[in-house]
């Protein structure tokens, strides 16, 4: 997966969920500082998780900060599958 293809994905996730689209520039931005709640960042990831057929267990779940920290270890898990 590249970043391209990961922000084609997210992008509209987080319009339709926050309203506000994220861009190539916020990768390294976090949630918090997004304005995306925990509420809403489970919400994305549930997403994401289903587009590229992936699971992250709860554990990951709560270290990951950054839209980039989720493509990185979704381009992981799906790589090891």
């Amino acid at each position: 997966m590249t970043e391209q293809e990961f922000i084609a994905t997210l992008a509209p996730l987080t319009e339709d969920i926050t309203g506000t689209a994220i861009s190539k520039e916020q990768l390294d931005v976090t949630f918090v500082d997004l304005e995306i709640d925990s509420l809403n960042q489970v919400e994305i990831i549930s997403h994401v998780e289903d587009k590229f057929n992936c699971q992250i267990d709860d554990s990951t779940l709560r270290t990951i900060r950054t839209p980039r920290e989720l493509m990185e270890h979704i381009a992981k898990v799906t790589t090891a599958a």
